[in-house]
């Protein structure tokens, strides 16, 4: 009796179909797993800060639900610079905090609106996220904030950011934004950002703020609104190539007639 024989049907079958999967390669829906890089500084110094940072998918490809791993985290070395590997198509979430810095929090799309990017090669983001943290020093009375976002205890967060939303100066808003929106509170984020923007409409840090809470609520057309607005005030060197391109990805997913031609949420 030969080898072949003594095998059930079944699974000389099932092996033969593994096989043909492996040497047709990868399907048309797989995404290619991409490597995003960036830095961590401090705010006005330029020095390199040890941050954390977190990242979370929010949305999926052109703004479908997310399918695959939806958190990463990675800490940025001596030198500021920090990587993760993994990240696929969608809308992410993007954090950093560290000890004596107030936490950052933007939204970006990542080969938002292309499963298997062309333009991505070697599997790497062709631009990076530069986190400028701002020194708890800088703004003492948004220290309980932080610590409360940092512990991700929302409501105290919503509590302490209560009393200097009517007294803060643009710059303080800015970090109160982030701060609401590192802990996940893109309601309170936004009302605190669109202040910020009415009070210093110059300001493209706040406008960024604007596009993050939209992009953390699938409102694609909003949000592209928000990054040009960012773009054309003045944002850091290290955030401004993905803002660019952030812009691009929104851009892909309009008609000709200009209306959004997104199948996810808030198109």
């Amino acid at each position: 009796m030969t080898l072949r024989s003594r095998i059930p049907t079944r699974i000389r079958l099932g092996l033969a179909a593994l096989m043909v999967a492996a040497l047709a390669g990868p399907t048309a829906d797989a995404q290619t797993a991409l490597r995003l890089r960036g830095s961590a500084r401090a705010a006005g110094a330029d020095t390199p800060v040890r941050a954390a940072i977190d990242l979370e998918a929010r949305y999926g490809y052109r703004g479908l639900d997310f399918i695959g791993q939806k958190t990463y985290s990675a800490r940025a070395g001596e030198n500021g610079q920090w990587s993760v590997l993994g990240l696929t198509s969608g809308a992410w979430f993007m954090g950093a905090q560290a000890t004596a810095f107030l936490p950052q929090a933007l939204v970006l799309p990542i080969q938002f609106t292309q499963k298997n990017p062309g333009s991505a090669a070697g599997g790497q983001v062709p631009w990076e996220v530069g986190f400028d943290l701002v020194a708890r020093d800088a703004h003492p009375a948004l220290a309980a904030a932080a610590d409360a976002a940092i512990a991700g205890r929302r409501a105290d967060v919503a509590t302490h950011l209560a009393s200097v939303f009517e007294t803060a100066t643009p710059e303080a808003l800015v970090a109160a934004g982030e701060i609401a929106l590192y802990a996940r509170d893109p309601g309170l984020a936004r009302a605190i950002f669109q202040r910020a923007v009415a009070l210093a409409p110059g300001n493209g840090r706040a406008h960024l703020g604007v596009a993050s809470t939209a992009m953390f609520d699938g409102q694609w057309d909003v949000a592209a609104k928000a990054l040009w607005q960012a773009r054309d005030k003045g944002l850091s060197p290290r955030i401004a190539r993905a803002v660019g391109a952030a812009i691009t990805e929104l851009q892909r997913i309009t008609t000709s007639d200009g209306q959004y031609a997104c199948p996810g949420i808030g198109c």
